[in-house]
């Protein structure tokens, strides 16, 4: 957790982006998510996708490691929240925003219970190997028949050591392959924005309803 404290310390989130994400945009619409329900978003930040869910008429409930990015969020949104401490988080709220700051692995089972989840760069920034542990605590966290979105980024892993860590559709397939139906809606071809030399980049949408 302290590589994340010190890049939110440095202000070095080149992960963050000042618009809506358009893949959420263009998606969300097709995986037929609860109207009016609770979304959950791991490892938030400061993300301007809560807002636009929000716009939408959802619930947000993000999980964040690192203080600073919760209350960087509701300060540039200019939204007053409360704080209260609960077992080893701590939970922001602002209506229709709630955001448990801790780790991500540490919130009891059934805390969220969320009817949908949103994923853009969550999964792709935890260590591969703890990403059981985080599809885990998914299912601990979600409905059953929940549904989510998981926008994916994947090159050749030897390539960069990462984060963001390569996340190829064969990963996700293994990783959700129980208790999970996944329908991958789109997969795209990108161009390495960064100066990073990666080659073959690209990006995969899925669809993953919760079924056990």
């Amino acid at each position: 957790m302290e590589f994340w404290h010190n890049r939110w310390q440095s202000q070095k989130i080149g992960w963050h982006r000042e618009i809506y994400n358009d893949l959420l945009l263009k998606h969300w619409p097709n995986i037929d998510a609860i109207d009016a329900g609770n979304v959950l978003v791991p490892l938030c930040g400061k993300s301007l996708d809560m807002l636009w869910l929000a716009e939408q008429g959802y619930t947000i409930v993000g999980l964040e490691v690192v203080q600073q990015a919760v209350e960087t969020f509701f300060t540039e949104n200019q939204l007053e929240f409360d704080m209260i401490e609960i077992g080893k988080h701590k939970k922001f709220s602002s209506h229709p925003f709630t955001i448990f700051q801790g780790d991500l692995f540490d919130l009891d089972i059934g805390v969220i219970q969320a009817d949908s989840w949103y994923d853009r760069a969550a999964l792709i920034a935890i260590e591969p190997s703890k990403r059981e542990n985080y599809v885990d605590q998914i299912r601990k966290q979600t409905k059953l028949g929940a549904v989510g979105l998981l926008i994916t980024f994947a090159y050749p892993q030897e390539q960069m050591q990462g984060p963001p860590y390569a996340l190829h559709d064969d990963d996700v397939t293994l990783l959700f392959s129980d208790g999970f139906e996944l329908e991958c809606l789109e997969k795209i071809d990108l161009e390495d924005d960064k100066d990073r030399n990666l080659t073959n980049v690209s990006s995969s949408i899925f669809k993953i309803r919760r079924i056990n």
